[in-house]
């Protein structure tokens, strides 16, 4: 201490200034640091946000396609395949095929609901007002729900209603539509295994291959 008021007056504003220095090096040091944590935090935040953002619209497309294409069939104006949007209703593919004809039973239609891709819509008759379903998941085919099984769609489940056909056959049926190609006629299915003229005749007038 005594060193320092000794010093005249022109080392001690040098002194003073090397503190200043010091002060203000120090100062720039810890704010730079400061910024620089600032911004690491941020990259960090901006990739988990994009990483989310991502994640969201991925189970997004998954879950809600942007469009779907349904088959539109029965008491329409136009049927036929139609392109919608991915939250389309019944009404939307009605609508899109021309609409409803006069002979159309509108009510036994739900127009309100929610269908999805590959959908096949079938539009009932007046005379056909109590048919039980107007959409038909892509599995299926209006002529599996009226009775007849469609040989060219039916899965391993559907295959077994016709009489005489359990698993192994409805199975030897299938192998043989996809090794093949499918039947062009219901004779055909006499191609597969285990399936003669016998059983022919015993599920002819139960099967088609529209």
């Amino acid at each position: 201490m005594c060193n320092l008021i000794n010093l005249n007056k022109k080392q001690k504003i040098i002194i003073i200034s090397y503190i200043i220095i010091i002060l203000l090096i120090i100062s720039y040091k810890s704010h730079v640091k400061e910024k620089q944590e600032k911004y690491i935090l941020n990259d960090i935040n901006y990739e988990i946000e994009e990483v989310n953002q991502e994640d969201l619209i991925a189970k997004d497309v998954n879950t809600n396609p942007s469009y779907i294409v349904v088959h539109v069939e029965g008491e329409v104006v136009r049927p036929g395949l139609y392109e919608l949007s991915g939250d389309s209703r019944v009404y939307d593919a009605v609508e899109a095929a021309g609409g409803l004809k006069s002979t159309a039973a509108r009510k036994s239609i739900n127009l309100a609901k929610k269908i999805s891709d590959e959908e096949f819509i079938y539009i009932p008759s007046e005379d056909e007002k109590d048919f039980p379903i107007q959409t038909i998941n892509n599995n299926q085919s209006i002529d599996n729900i009226q009775g007849i099984i469609n040989i060219n769609t039916a899965d391993k489940n559907q295959l077994q209603n016709l009489p005489g056909i359990g698993p192994a056959l409805s199975e030897r049926i299938i192998d043989y539509r996809e090794q093949n190609g499918l039947f062009k006629t219901i004779e055909d299915i006499q191609n597969v295994s285990g399936i003669g003229e016998k059983k022919f005749n015993d599920i002819k007038d139960k099967i088609t291959v529209k």
